[in-house]
């Protein structure tokens, strides 16, 4: 997953900001964000002895408190689930598409 990280020190103009985005957005890979997002899950996963799905619906609930920790594992489950959609919409996309363009006239 692309990063772009800044301090007092080196803030960009709203110009190199723009550039900046575009290209981190234009080198991005879907499938490779996945494989971050799965990564960085599995860890809080081994950490808590808790499915990611599981902590989520019980974090939905209200059940898992509003800590710092409990807040970022929701919005990595989020995201995942989010690029997840993506990717597999995508797959989908692609081979309605391809089976299309193979059909007989």
């Amino acid at each position: 997953m692309a990063r772009l990280t800044f301090t007092q020190e080196n803030m960009p103009t709203p110009q190199e900001f723009g550039r900046m985005l575009s290209e981190a957005i234009d080198k991005s890979n879907p499938v490779d964000e996945l494989i971050e997002l799965s990564r960085a899950l599995y860890e809080l996963e081994r950490e808590f002895g808790m499915k990611s799905a599981d902590f989520y619906e019980k974090y939905k609930r209200g059940e898992m408190g509003d800590s710092e920790k409990a807040m970022h594992w929701a919005m990595l489950y989020h995201s995942f689930l989010e690029r997840k959609r993506r990717v597999e919409a995508a797959l989908v996309r692609e081979a309605v598409w391809r089976d299309a363009a193979l059909a007989p006239a």
